[in-house]
């Protein structure tokens, strides 16, 4: 599961995607058959994967990239596996990336399970160990911490509407998770107390997203689908007829727990020219 959900991430935080994944896997595989080979106090991470603890990865992160610095590096000679990956520093990064995201994996989890029946989220601190913001000036490192929380909070209210929303949009009933958003009633910059709230979101497809979003269409206190004048006066298409006009006053499918608010509904369909 963490090596899966690591690949995943590389390749969502990084232009260079699967590639940059692949090598760093193959750099945590090869660091750990290393480690078998000889553990240098490091037998508890033999299996890099199953590490939990962040401040223990630290701890190994320090010494691998020391041994990196090395000009005259013997440590770990192995018939088969390439120097490269200690000296050149690849292991190292892979180490860090992966730590990196084992704080950010740790953090979300803490969130998801801290969501009550209400769907009020419970504060939680995202603390990364000052080893991974070395280089990194403080008020830049509070920078880097504010755009991981933003991202991961972002991550955990997509996960938790297309759970409760049966990963299907619920004006289509399209069960694409692919293609299907997570759709904020009330704006995710507007207030940030219910940017979390499952009740203040909707799973909609690409297009009904869009056109949530835009104000293009919203819902009434009975959760049936209201089309804008903008929809109804400037557009005439048969695909706008079809994928708008005629959804006009159909009830969306709604989850068995976290209903939309209708207050949240209000406020959006406030800034609707209906």
């Amino acid at each position: 599961m963490i090596k899966n959900a690591f690949t995943d991430y590389i390749k969502a935080t990084n232009l260079t995607g699967s590639q940059k994944a692949n090598s760093y896997i193959k750099a945590l595989d090869i660091l750990g058959f290393l480690i078998k080979h000889e553990p240098y106090g490091f037998n508890d991470c033999k299996n890099v994967w199953k590490v939990e603890s962040v401040e223990r990865l630290c701890e190994l992160y320090a010494f691998v990239l020391q041994q990196s610095k090395k000009k005259d590096n013997n440590l770990w000679e192995i018939e088969g596996i390439a120097k490269s990956y200690l000296a050149n520093g690849f292991c190292s990064a892979a180490l860090k990336s992966f730590m990196k995201f084992l704080v950010e994996f740790k953090f979300e989890q803490r969130l998801l399970n801290n969501i009550n029946e209400e769907g009020i989220q419970i504060p939680i601190t995202l603390n990364y160990p000052s080893s991974l913001l070395d280089g990194i000036g403080r008020a830049e490192g509070r920078d880097v911490v504010r755009e991981v929380k933003v991202r991961t909070n972002q991550n955990v209210f997509r996960k938790v509407i297309l759970r409760i929303y049966n990963q299907s949009c619920c004006i289509t009933g399209l069960n694409m998770p692919e293609v299907n958003r997570a759709s904020h009633i009330v704006p995710w910059a507007e207030d940030k107390t219910i940017r979390l709230d499952p009740a203040n979101g909707l799973c909609l497809s690409a297009t009904y997203d869009a056109a949530f979003d835009k104000h293009l269409i919203s819902l009434d206190d009975d959760y049936r689908i209201i089309i804008s004048k903008t929809i109804n006066d400037y557009y005439t298409s048969n695909s706008v007829k079809e994928y708008f006009i005629k959804k006009q006053g159909m009830k969306i499918n709604l989850p068995n727990t976290f209903k939309p608010n209708k207050s949240f509904l209000e406020i959006h369909r406030n800034s609707c020219c209906l």
